[in-house]
């Protein structure tokens, strides 16, 4: 079954990303896309702060990119929401709900009347489960809700990055080989970043790492006395960390100041990945993909392959996408790195 177009809302500290398509057997259709920058003060930590300035913005970049409409489909991340994976007896949806109804306040730190909760059964292992499941507050939720209804636009659903990723995933699989593979997918945002681990495509752990590269650019402002904006800009210009620099130039340790800005987002993911592998014998991790705005930063995957001593690659662009809007194919390729969730929303589309 196809369903008609969705509108995939992506809504980061730092920029918005706001997708039209639809998908079917073969392929994921992206008829058009945009991608804004987040209002000073308008999301926090994945709370939306002023939803009556993000709709402007949002039907601003639909007018602007002559995006499509149709229901509408939202990530929501941040600190806030708490994923929690739980082995249960092999059940239907309907024995899961009731069993969490009862159970699920033992496995999160917080009070859950104050919670939205939702669960996903990831894998079937005999006579068990494994379920995943979210809780994400009713305030952050709310703020979405009520943006949907300043975007007079449908809600279909709002999901987590790492679901988003896991349907694109289950859609076009990474995974071809007949041995196992588990690897990482990194989402690198401004102020926090995503680790989902899979192991053969199926998402077997996720967490919120409080690192981002917004970390990359207090500290280059402060080494050079430079305002945020132009740290920011002299981040970009970054051509990598092999490039040789004039001795003389004044930017000319920027690569070690950058490696040591990157030092919080390695030693997190470094201790999750450690963490990982230790919940089971069996888990090893041998890959890294990256993703997101930080993943944009000149060298970064063979910094990153170098420090973890495994392959770190760029997310793949997954043949099944097309791209039918009218920007420059090349421009899309180079933003797609931003898009990936949103992309993953609109498998939502087929069933």
């Amino acid at each position: 079954m196809v369903r008609k177009n969705l509108l995939a809302l992506d809504i980061g500290n730092d920029t918005i990303k706001v997708v039209s398509g639809s998908a079917n057997k073969k392929n994921i259709v992206i008829n058009e896309y945009g991608i804004v920058k987040t209002p000073a003060e308008c999301v926090n930590d994945g709370m939306i702060i002023d939803t009556a300035v993000l709709s402007k913005v949002i039907s601003e970049a639909v007018k602007t990119h002559k995006i499509g409409g149709g229901a509408l489909v939202m990530t929501v991340t941040g600190t806030g929401v708490i994923t929690r994976d739980i082995v249960l007896p092999k059940s239907t949806e309907q024995e899961i709900e009731k069993m969490l109804e009862f159970e699920a306040q033992q496995y999160f730190p917080v009070d859950l009347k104050d919670y939205t909760v939702d669960f996903k059964v990831m894998e079937n292992m005999g006579d068990q489960i494994r379920v995943l499941v979210v809780a994400a507050p009713n305030k952050q939720i709310e703020t979405y809700i009520n943006l949907t209804k300043l975007l007079k636009q449908q809600l279909a659903a709002i999901d987590i990055p790492s679901n988003c990723v896991l349907k694109l995933l289950s859609f076009s699989p990474l995974y071809s080989d007949e041995t196992a593979e588990e690897y990482a997918v990194l989402d690198i945002g401004r102020d926090t970043s995503g680790v989902c681990f899979f192991r053969n495509d199926v998402l077997k752990f996720s967490r919120i790492l409080l690192s981002g590269v917004s970390e990359v650019d207090s500290i280059i402002a402060n080494k050079y006395n430079l305002e945020f904006k132009a740290a920011e800009e002299l981040k970009r210009s970054f051509k990598g960390f092999n490039s040789q620099s004039d001795s003389e130039d004044k930017f000319n340790d920027l690569g070690e100041v950058i490696t040591g800005a990157l030092d919080s987002i390695v030693s997190d993911l470094n201790r999750f990945i450690e963490f990982y592998n230790s919940r089971d014998n069996s888990n090893n991790v041998e890959k890294i993909y990256i993703y997101g705005g930080g993943s944009k930063l000149k060298g970064i995957t063979e910094y990153f392959s170098s420090t973890f001593n495994m392959p770190v690659l760029p997310f793949p662009l997954l043949k099944e996408i097309v791209y039918k809007g009218h920007k420059e194919r090349e421009a899309f390729e180079q933003d797609y790195p931003f898009l990936i969730n949103a992309i993953g929303c609109l498998t939502r589309a087929f069933k």
